[in-house]
């Protein structure tokens, strides 16, 4: 996506982050001209959210921090608009609570690759399994980043590694997962280290 094609996106996105504001202004109308309003917003929301999912290699972040692909089924209260918007249209007098903070359903927090890898933290969904960098990276040390020794894969064979206290481990150069009826056999083996880890939650970190 270009860069003017993002300032888009993001400008339209704004504008419908807006619509609380717009939705508080409309709740003197009468509950058929209130529930057609709100009926033009949904679809108003549902094409933004087709728009951007229609641009492909899309992301969903969580209140709770995790990142999600549309199609979770944790997500769908949130993508689907028309299952978002039920409550609120069954119960127009949640809508004009004129104290409540619950006037309207989230819009959900969507990302694209580059703005979910560009974080310091995130937690991947381990039900989704999105193809990330990482299943769970956290903030390090300026300029490093920190994450578990279950989260490498493939793309990060030949990265040199450290351990938290500042040992350096060498280059990545193997990863075993082993599923067997008496669990799981991981190992990560490098370069610099004579033995491999076998643990699954060793936190190691790597230059960004």
């Amino acid at each position: 996506m270009t860069e003017t094609a993002a300032g888009q996106r993001n400008a339209a996105w704004d504008e419908l982050a807006d619509r609380e504001d717009r939705i508080r202004s409309l709740r003197h109308l009468a509950d058929d001209e209130l529930r057609a309003k709100l009926l033009d917003t949904l679809r108003e929301e549902e094409a933004a959210v087709g728009h951007w999912l229609d641009a492909g290699d899309c992301f969903v972040m969580s209140g709770a921090g995790s990142v999600h692909l549309p199609i979770c089924p944790s997500m769908s209260a949130f993508i689907d608009r028309g299952k978002a918007w039920a409550p609120y249209l069954d119960d127009l007098e949640r809508v004009r609570d004129w104290h409540g903070s619950d006037n309207v359903p989230p819009m959900p927090a969507l990302l694209t690759r580059a703005d979910v890898e560009a974080m310091s933290a995130y937690k991947a969904c381990p039900v989704c399994a999105p193809a990330l960098d990482h299943r769970d990276k956290r903030a390090g040390a300026k300029g490093w980043t920190v994450l578990k020794a279950g989260s490498l894969d493939r793309r990060h064979l030949g990265t040199a590694f450290s351990l938290p206290d500042g040992s350096e481990i060498g280059a990545l150069a193997k990863i075993t997962t082993v599923h067997t009826l008496a669990g799981t056999d991981f190992r990560a083996e490098f370069d610099g280290l004579g033995s491999p880890i076998t643990g699954p939650a060793t936190e190691l970190m790597y230059r960004n």
